[in-house]
């Protein structure tokens, strides 16, 4: 059984000092409109978050219930790779199916969502950890928000950045990498921080 401390832990983790998106570089390959638009961005986040948290719901039984079983670990990677795609697939068809509305703002967002990093790394993580199943599901819900506060936190800065005011050699993608190694050294503080 989790105590509370240990799954504030493992929140404060995937939030801050393990942010997938600036720390791990997981979660990169999202539609670019993110990095633009905040709208965009937490629309793509909530989307990665809904993914992470089922691909932990169901990666963390495929593992122990059948790969460790069985003793085809090896196999974890491919399982995943497989996993993830799938289950994007089947949201993709049950928002289609019962919430159209839905499925047309969100439905780019989540075909992007099954070749993004960020949902087979948390999944691999968590597997990799051994941690259980609460606690899975608490990586990969914290994970998802972290990485849309970033999302949106980057697009919104993006729209801050005056481009008149920055020198023509930093204009366009330097300013943007400088933006985001800013944003990752403010989270590279909280590396390392462990209750106790």
């Amino acid at each position: 059984m989790n105590t509370a401390l240990e799954l504030t832990g493992v929140a404060l983790a995937a939030l801050l000092s393990e942010n997938l998106l600036l720390v791990s570089s997981m979660g990169i390959g999202t539609h670019t409109e993110s990095f633009q638009k905040p709208q965009e961005a937490l629309r793509t986040g909530a989307s990665l978050t809904l993914v992470m948290v089922l691909a932990a719901l169901c990666a963390w039984p495929l593992n122990y219930f059948v790969l460790v079983r069985f003793g085809m670990e090896h196999f974890r990677l491919l399982a995943f790779s497989l996993l993830i795609p799938g289950l994007a697939a089947a949201l993709r068809a049950f928002f289609r199916t019962c919430i159209p509305e839905l499925s047309r703002r969100i439905d780019g967002h989540l075909a992007s969502i099954s070749t993004n990093c960020a949902a087979l790394g948390s999944a691999l993580l968590v597997v990799q950890r051994s941690y259980s199943l609460g606690s899975a599901l608490v990586f990969a819900l914290c994970g998802g928000v972290g990485v849309t506060l970033a999302l949106a936190s980057f697009a919104s800065l993006q729209g801050e950045v005056d481009l008149d005011r920055c020198p023509r050699s930093f204009q366009g993608v330097p300013i943007q990498l400088i933006t985001a190694g800013l944003m990752a050294m403010a989270l590279m503080g909280y590396y390392g921080l462990y209750l106790d």
